[in-house]
């Protein structure tokens, strides 16, 4: 695997991190409000698997963030001031 190909990946990773704490940020807040405002909502038990997935939304983020500050480490450091 050349720099080129840890480019990519750690590009890659960076994009997927984005993406997922985005998404775990944005159900997290519309969770807290549904939860909130809806009664209903809760003697349903629904919010049990809402609030497993967005554990699980920042669980991975967690991951691709560890991922991708690993692929950094690695890299030589020459190869690291190209992606900075």
């Amino acid at each position: 695997m050349d720099w080129l190909d840890l480019l990519a990946v750690q590009g890659t990773l960076k994009s997927l991190l984005q993406h997922h704490s985005s998404k775990a940020s944005i159900l997290q807040h519309s969770a807290f409000f549904t939860v909130q405002l809806s009664h209903p909502y809760m003697t349903t038990g629904k919010t049990i698997a809402l609030t497993r997935r967005t554990f699980v939304g920042k669980v991975m983020s967690l991951f691709l963030n560890m991922l991708s500050r690993l692929v950094i480490t690695f890299l030589p450091r020459s190869k690291r001031l190209l992606i900075s």
